[in-house]
């Protein structure tokens, strides 16, 4: 696969001693099918080179706890009432946490999303989400400068 977005990822194979491991491009061709979605290919490229084991963020991002992670987020969501457009969740922090995308472009936007109530808005609703990074590329460059900094 070529890397256009997480050069730093690709370049930062190693963290003290933790190393990445990534997914085959067929395996992420499966997880697209399993999942009914075309991941933006800055998520590819992160499953390609890391999607087995990654080396830099501390929240549950590996394949196998997407199923989970996509049924407890959803159902969170619907707790609230909380209908997004189409989006994926792709790093779990605890039950009610998780770190997503919406299903556009090639290097999102991240967004958090909580169920504790961040804030409400100029309406007096409250707000269960809000955009962390500009990309994804953004946010996965700096885990990995933070985790080197440890």
């Amino acid at each position: 696969m070529q890397i256009e977005y997480l050069t730093k990822m690709k370049n930062t194979p190693k963290i003290g001693s933790w190393e990445n491991r990534g997914i085959s491009e067929q395996e992420i061709e499966k997880l697209e099918q399993k999942f009914n979605v075309t991941f933006p290919k800055a998520y590819k490229e992160f499953l390609f080179l890391g999607g087995e084991f990654q080396n830099a963020i501390d929240w549950d991002t590996i394949t196998e706890y997407l199923d989970w992670t996509q049924e407890n987020i959803k159902e969170s969501m619907d707790e609230v009432n909380l209908d997004l457009k189409p989006f994926f969740a792709f790093a779990n922090y605890g039950n009610d946490q998780c770190l997503f995308f919406f299903v556009e472009g090639e290097n999102p936007p991240i967004y958090i999303y909580a169920e504790d109530k961040f804030h409400k808005n100029e309406k007096g609703e409250y707000v269960y989400y809000k955009k962390v990074f500009n990309s994804f590329s953004d946010f996965i460059d700096k885990s990995i400068d933070e985790a080197l900094r440890k």
